[in-house]
């Protein structure tokens, strides 16, 4: 039997106009998910690359005799986009053979400028 007034299936503009925006919006918010992903991604990986120039500054300064260092700053020392300091000081009037020994590592990154500083004492 034939559906009245020559009437065929399917969709009309409007759903199909209404079913693509949803799709875009979709897309949209799939896309900026991926793209927040990758720079958070990047970020972190830059904080592990600092993290490791720090704690290798740190490690080079153990190797030294502290009584031949004298207070200060040591630095900068640039590799990659990362910029180093070491920075030696005697804050404890005490204990006059202690060294607080501070590692700072500056970058720009994909937030803008950020640091990262470890310390310990000698």
């Amino acid at each position: 039997m034939r559906s009245p007034c020559g009437a065929r299936g399917g969709f009309t503009l409007v759903e199909v106009l209404i079913a693509s925006l949803i799709l875009a919006i979709l897309v949209v918010g799939i896309g900026s998910f991926f793209g927040h992903i990758i720079t958070q991604s990047v970020i972190m990986d830059d904080k592990t690359q600092a993290l490791e120039i720090a704690r290798m500054g740190i490690e080079e300064m153990r190797s030294v005799s502290m009584d031949t260092v004298a207070d200060g700053s040591i630095g900068p020392e640039v590799t990659d986009k990362f910029s180093k300091y070491v920075i030696v000081s005697s804050p404890f009037p005490l204990l006059s053979n202690a060294r607080l020994v501070q590692c700072l590592v500056v970058w720009t990154g994909a937030n803008g400028p950020d640091s990262l500083s470890l310390s310990t004492v000698f």
